[in-house]
């Protein structure tokens, strides 16, 4: 029997990582589940999160796994499968990875006796996906056109004219993909792979958008850049305690000052002059953290394009 392959695509900080966790509290897995956790930088964050839902975390950083680490990425997933013999391998890419490389990686000869792909998932945070869509649009297509199933992630925040208009924007790009819109409290882990919540609108906006199945065949080919070229992590120690106001305040002050370059995620482990360790998550508009047991880190990894790492070590290291 072949191992059923689960892909949660999505551009840094849409939520994937809290979509998979979501899924594995509410039991749509069974135990026999490996993940498979790339990060985009040399610090990984997410597979910490991930490890407490008991699951196996096979974890690929230093990279992107469609780019340098491409042949590690292979290899990792045949070693799960032999050292696991797992029923479900859930994928998660780092937020800059193509979602057609993945997939052309995982449709390679050596997988096709081992492995099925059942669904793929991309997320879009509403709210910056006009941002995204305008300033990263080569690898934010990307991942929107290969989609099986689109997740909105924080579609609480937004109005309806907005969801709609989002969801309009989409379908210029992915006609036959599920679109899944409502606020994920909302949802149970199995409506995410059910048919119920897909959105209404798609067979009127369908008729009417003058994009047919074999039109979008004929599209012009993609640039084809790598997200090495474009995007940089850089990871800072926290070589000292600090409040948590304070490095919320210094998150606020980043998203102010074009000095620092462009910062689309930040994500990172600080202890708090409490005493206590804390796990935080930065995208434009939004600083979140939760207190967490323990970490044998302190860092903030930065990730974004022309970064300017004097200017963020003058921020960060006191």
């Amino acid at each position: 029997m072949k191992v059923q392959v689960d892909i949660f695509s999505g551009f840094l900080g849409a939520g994937k990582t809290m979509l998979i966790k979501k899924l594995l509290s509410e039991k749509v897995y069974d135990n026999n589940t490996v993940i498979i956790e790339n990060e985009f930088g040399e610090v990984g964050i997410d597979g910490d999160i991930l490890k407490e839902s008991n699951i196996e975390i096979k974890e690929i950083n230093s990279g992107c796994i469609c780019c340098q680490v491409s042949g590690n990425f292979g290899e990792a997933v045949l070693e799960v499968i032999s050292k696991y013999n797992p029923n479900n391998i859930i994928i998660e890419p780092s937020g800059v990875a193509k979602l057609s490389e993945i997939l052309n990686i995982l449709q390679e000869k050596k997988f096709q006796h081992e492995l099925e792909i059942r669904n793929i998932f991309t997320l879009i945070d509403i709210r910056n996906y006009d941002m995204y869509l305008k300033n990263f649009k080569e690898f934010y297509e990307n991942q929107i056109k290969r989609a099986k199933t689109i997740v909105l992630s924080r579609s609480q925040l937004v109005d309806n004219k907005k969801i709609d208009a989002t969801i309009d924007s989409i379908r210029k790009l992915n006609l036959k993909a599920k679109i899944i819109y409502k606020p994920w409290d909302l949802l149970k882990g199995n409506d995410f792979l059910s048919t119920n919540v897909i959105n209404e609108k798609r067979k009127i906006f369908a008729a009417n958008s003058g994009i047919s199945a074999n039109t979008s065949k004929q599209m012009r080919r993609e640039v084809n850049h790598s997200a090495n070229e474009i995007f940089e992590s850089y990871p800072i120690d926290l070589e000292e305690n600090i409040s948590m106001l304070e490095i919320q305040k210094k998150f606020e002050f980043i998203s102010t000052n074009e000095k620092f370059g462009r910062i689309i995620r930040a994500k990172g482990v600080f202890k708090a002059n409490d005493g206590e360790y804390y796990q935080f998550d930065y995208v434009p508009n939004e600083f979140k953290s939760r207190k967490i047991r323990w970490s044998n880190k302190k860092v903030v990894s930065i990730i974004g394009s022309e970064l300017n790492k004097k200017e963020l070590e003058r921020l960060f290291i006191r």
